[in-house]
């Protein structure tokens, strides 16, 4: 079976990327994955993703806001973190709120854009809009579902359950 991964691998190395893209799509590269752990695992026994900023233990995310990895966070105001399935917004410099990034409407998970001015997520997919408030159905019914989300020392705790 490792070396039907290692010819995987070598076609992948070898083929432009985007024909790569085209035939096989994202599911075939992280079947390809160069890692030797799962994911969420880590060397030291937990749920750890230290190197990209995050880390995670059960149905907590504790998200390092000065990693790289939530520049976008940081400027724009918001991000679709799709590694953890949840949208993050900014309220102000110690204020967050998180949401799953599946639309209530047909689940449909990286298809977001944030409008400021309306304060409302809306999924590209089929237009539909969510207020940003937890509790406001959006334009196909539904609100996004919420997770509890505190910040303290630039670290963002997120319990998703």
């Amino acid at each position: 079976m490792k070396n039907m991964k290692n010819k995987r691998r070598d076609f992948l190395k070898k083929v432009c990327p985007s024909v790569a893209l085209a035939f096989f799509g994202v599911t075939m590269l992280e079947a390809c994955s160069s890692g030797g752990e799962e994911e969420g695992s880590s060397s030291n026994g937990g749920g750890s993703n230290d190197s990209k900023g995050y880390t995670v233990s059960g149905s907590t995310v504790v998200i390092d806001l000065n990693h790289s990895t939530f520049n976008t966070l940081n400027s724009s105001g918001w991000m679709n973190f799709t590694a953890q399935n949840m949208l993050l917004l900014k309220i102000d410099s110690s204020t967050y709120r998180a949401f799953t990034n599946s639309c209530p409407h047909q689940g449909v998970r990286n298809a977001w854009s944030y409008n400021t001015s309306e304060d409302k997520f809306k999924c590209s997919s089929h237009g539909n809009s969510y207020p940003s408030d937890c509790t406001t159905a959006g334009t196909a019914g539904g609100a996004l579902k919420c997770f509890t989300a505190s910040y303290a020392s630039n670290k963002l705790t997120v319990t998703t359950s």
